[in-house]
Parts: structure tokens; sequence; C-alpha cells
């Protein structure tokens, strides 16, 4: 049988906008299988010298990003209560480097990525092709502006980047357990 590689655009008012999210869609799939087997353990591991990011984190900050870019740039508003009790902790500690989120089982951060996930396509999905490509300052101040668009190219590269940082963290620790 030959596997069929191809994009099968998802429910949106454009579909070029529902190529976009199958991609985002995509990319979050990788992320779920590479998680899926971890334990507690593992998801709090930051690397052999106890400094890198562990997945528990960087599962969070996938998260939080994308809320971020959805609310704050796109959206030019505040987090809404709903979101702000999905995502407790702040995107970045004192020394403006990724929080560390422990203790944390990974049923939780798979049902805060699912939550913030259908929040995110339940905005994006209703887009028009005018919206979707409508520029928008952020609401702090930053010097630039962005649209839904590359916001969406921007969230795909950025959780695809982790995806990686958590595949070499769970490869190494595979190899110390042997």
């Amino acid at each position: 049988m030959t596997t069929e590689l191809k994009i099968e655009p998802l429910t949106a008012v454009d579909p070029e906008i529902g190529r976009w999210l199958w991609a985002l869609a995509e990319v979050r799939q990788r992320t779920l299988r590479l998680v899926q087997d971890c334990d507690l353990q593992l998801l709090d591991w930051r690397g052999p010298d106890g400094k890198e990011n562990s997945i528990g984190s960087l599962l969070y900050h996938i998260a939080i990003v994308e809320m971020s870019w959805l609310y704050l740039d796109l959206l030019q508003q505040e987090f809404p209560p709903e979101v702000k009790e999905l995502l407790p902790i702040t995107m970045a500690d004192v020394d403006d480097k990724v929080s560390q989120v422990t203790g944390v089982p990974l049923t939780e951060h798979l049902n805060r990525l699912h939550a913030t996930r259908e929040i995110a396509f339940s905005i994006f999905q209703k887009m028009d092709l005018t919206e979707w490509r409508r520029l928008r300052p952020p609401v702090n101040e930053q010097n630039y502006e962005t649209t839904p668009e590359w916001a969406i190219f921007h969230l795909i590269e950025h959780e695809a980047g982790h995806t990686f940082q958590i595949s070499s963290l769970k490869r190494r620790w595979q190899r110390l357990e042997q």
C-alpha cells in the first residue's frame, strides 16, 4: 500500500486558512506522539547538567506562546480568565528564560495543549482572508505588527523547534536509562 502524503485543509472559512491550520495540527500530532510515553521523571528531567528546559516546561511553553500570539498579538487583548486558569505560570522567569514547570503529569500537559488549541482554532477557523492578512500591533507595544497568517507560520516553526528539543532530551534520557 502506498502512503499518500498530502495536505487536507481543515474546516475554515477559506481553504487556504484550512491548509495552514492543517500544518499547525500536523506539527502538534508529532509533538503528541513524541511525548505519549513520558513519565513524570522524564517530563521534569533538565538534561545531564540540569540546566536545560525540561520536556514538561517545553510543553507548557508551547501552549502559552500560542495563546500569547493569539491574544496579545492578534486579538490585541489580555488573556481572558479561562486562559489565565489554563496558564497560571508566567511565560518567563525573572531571568527572562522559559519558566520551569515541574511536577505536572503528562495528562495535565496534554489537556492544556488540547484546550489552548481548541481556543485558537475556534478563532482562526472563522476568519476570512482579509482578516487573516490584516496587520495589527500587539498590546505590549513591541516594535512590530503581524498578521494571523504570519503568526501561524511562526507557531508551526516554534513548535517544530521545541519538538526537536524534546526528541533530543528523550533520546539522551533513554541512553542514561540503559
